[in-house]
């Protein structure tokens, strides 16, 4: 190699060396100068924790101050899923589930292995959380963990805040449940000032979803300095949590309970029923609800949906298995709040709005084809004049079970339940040139037919009011025989419980529509200061003279009190002079079941207090079930004798379950859900 050869070899080394040790410099530099806030804060986490405390939940309450859910500690244990997952082989992870299991069923809380393997497969938890795998554990298996720890790496005791029920599962749709965060509804809450983990719990359904941010409390934390094996050497900074709002409902627990009661025993009461002809369908009578409100401000009394579930299921979390019952369509979908979210034809409850957009658009009046005392001729058969192709299927409709009630008018057409002279006037107001050919669509939109009421819990159904120009900007038709039907509340009319009892609340207050109200106050659960009260909220005012409520009104006395009178068996007996009941029967025809049973009440009157709406699925005639469960109701408020209900507390002591001891009419208990 020659001299000059070498020298450059060594000179490129040179440089190469003179090139690595400056980008050495450039590192050191960075890391030392550039970077050296970032890797303090990086130090100081890596001896820092922050420990967060979940702060409880609000309570709630009903109008008079009874604690309908309330919260309790629960004894948690946790299984670190890292430590399950990197410690333990397939053998290992078994037996230590295995020995998991026995010691604390042995503790005296029987857990089984599959309940915590399901806890474990959760996709909920992520690889670095710690899994609650039983709830409720004894004080006795603490003392085990702490004597054997080495027997169970990773797992642990937390304890919890959870949702308790002292009513048991009564108003379970109205007040809700909690459970743990889906990852959609993270993403939602991630920036909320009252900070959300992964693994936290929120309102799903009820007053628990539709009042979350007042319910949910605001979590404490603290800031610990740890050593190199993670035990605590100071408190950097301590936050305390802070407790939830409290919730007062307008809701009356004792009315509530009564409602359940006979909802549940108006339906068993229908089962039991024989049809006329064996090829009719069975009265299955699946479900229904029962809505009570009080018409000045609408407040909300009860409002009961069957079938129903327990909140408390949801506390501990259950099986795929019991998650697949309350969907299964078999089971009638247990979770859903009928009395909010149903949608049925109203049948011939709906007359009460036909007659007033009749009267209100003249077709009965001074200058109308008819008056009030005009006597029109039930034959028990309408024939449309003129009949065309312009129809359903026939120019005939026929009362229910083709009756004939001779001369009516609209007082004792109302009374009698009259469906000719109904057809009647949503034929005349459909093809009348002078009238309004969409007044009954526009009386019941001014009832709150249609559309959500307002009321402040969440999945409210809209309805449905059908009308010649919905459908012709559907590009369908619309035949008189719509219009026909519509009148007596049939066809694709379809109205919430919750709509048609505010429709007649308005109509029984003299014409004021409100939103209905469920909730009267929030207020700080340490001091009891009204934080927010909620006033009445009115929607509209509904023109409403004398010349047009008397009328109805006597008809619907009528239909309680007169002797031919739809409800006069049901309401027989009745203390008609002390508490007068106005009301409306109702039966719905729904394509391959048996009908729709209802019925719509209000009173006392001329000053009413309460209006009572009860719709049972599958059920007959309105008069057969739905009234006499009306009246069930109604008599106990009317007597002041509706029974108060007792507390699971109260009843664990007597040793008995809520309504027990106060239910008349045994259930099939393998048709109630919580069977299923």
């Amino acid at each position: 190699m020659s001299p000059e050869s070498l020298r450059l070899r060594l000179t490129f080394l040179a440089l190469l060396a003179l090139l690595a040790f400056g980008a050495l410099v450039a590192r050191l530099w960075f890391l030392q100068v550039l970077s050296s806030e970032e890797f303090e804060a990086q130090a100081q986490s890596n001896t820092v924790r922050v420990i967060y405390e979940p702060a409880p939940r609000g309570r709630v309450f009903d109008r008079n101050g009874n604690v309908l859910v309330d919260n309790r500690e629960s004894l948690v244990v946790t299984v670190d899923r890292f430590t399950y997952d990197t410690e333990f082989d397939e053998e290992g992870q078994e037996e230590l589930v295995l020995r998991l299991a026995t010691e604390i069923s042995r503790a005296g809380r029987l857990t089984k292995i599959f309940e915590i393997n399901e806890a474990l497969d959760d996709p909920r938890y992520g690889p670095l959380d710690s899994v609650p795998v039983a709830d409720d554990v004894t004080e006795n298996f603490e003392i085990v963990l702490a004597e054997r720890a080495d027997e169970f790496p990773g797992v642990g005791t937390v304890i919890r805040s959870v949702r308790t029920y002292p009513y048991g599962d009564l108003a379970a749709h109205i007040l809700g449940y909690v459970s743990l965060l889906r990852e959609e509804q993270y993403e939602l809450v991630a920036d909320d000032p009252k900070t959300y983990r992964r693994n936290d719990e929120i309102g799903q359904t009820g007053i628990e979803a539709s009042f979350e941010s007042v319910l949910r409390g605001t979590p404490g934390f603290k800031r610990l300095e740890v050593d190199n094996v993670g035990d605590p050497v100071q408190v950097l900074e301590q936050v305390d949590p802070v407790a939830g709002a409290d919730v007062h409902l307008t809701l009356d627990i004792d009315v509530q309970a009564l409602a359940e009661k006979e909802l549940l025993a108006g339906l068993a009461e229908a089962r039991q029923q024989e049809t006329d002809d064996p090829n009719d369908p069975p009265f299955k009578a699946p479900g229904g609800a029962l809505v009570v409100l009080d018409p000045n401000g609408a407040e909300v009394l009860a409002m009961a949906s069957f079938p129903t579930y327990s909140p408390s299921e949801f506390v501990s979390g259950f099986s795929e298995s019991r998650w697949a019952q309350l969907q299964d369509p078999a089971n009638h979908q247990p979770l859903h709040n009928r009395a909010l979210a149903g949608i049925y034809p109203p049948g011939s409850t709906f007359k009460l709005f036909t007659a007033y957009a009749a009267m209100n658009s003249g077709v009965i009046g001074p200058r109308g084809v008819l008056d009030v005392r005009t006597l029109y001729e039930d034959t028990g058969t309408y024939v449309v004049p003129s009949c065309e192709e312009d129809v359903i299927a026939s120019c005939t409709f026929q009362n229910a079970e083709e009756a004939i009630y001779g001369p009516v008018d609209l007082v004792r057409a109302i009374i009698v339940s009259s469906d000719v002279y109904f057809y009647y006037l949503g034929d005349t107001m459909d093809r009348a040139d002078r009238f309004d050919r969409e007044g009954i669509q526009r009386t019941a939109q001014l009832f709150g037919f249609g559309a959500p009421s307002g009321i402040a819990l969440p999945g409210e159904g809209g309805g449905r009011v059908p009308s010649p120009s919905v459908a012709e900007a559907a590009g369908e038709p619309w035949r008189t025989g719509d219009s026909i039907v519509l009148g007596i509340g049939q066809g694709l009319l379809g109205a919430t419980p919750l709509q048609l009892a505010n429709g007649y609340a308005a109509f029984a207050n003299g014409g004021t529509l409100y939103a209905p109200k469920m909730v009267d106050r929030v207020e700080n659960p340490v001091t009891g200061e009204v934080i927010q009260a909620f006033a009445d909220r009115v929607l509209s005012q509904i023109y409403l003279p004398g010349a047009i409520r008397v009328p109805i009104l006597e008809g619907l006395l009528g239909v309680t009190a007169e002797l031919d009178g739809t409800a006069h068996s049901a309401f027989y007996g009745f203390p008609h002079e002390e508490w007068p009941v106005a009301g409306k029967t109702g039966t719905a025809e729904v394509v391959g079941q048996a009908d729709n049973s209802l019925f719509v009440a209000f009173g006392p009157n001329p000053n009413p207090e309460y209006v009572v709406v009860a719709i049972m699925e599958e059920s007959g005639f309105g008069a057969s079930v739905a009234a006499p469960a009306v009246r069930r109701v109604l008599e106990p408020i009317a007597t002041n004798s509706v029974p108060a209900v007792r507390t699971i507390d109260d009843l664990a002591e007597l040793g008995g379950t809520i309504g027990e001891d106060e239910t008349e009419d045994e259930v099939d208990p393998a048709e109630s859900v919580g069977a299923a």
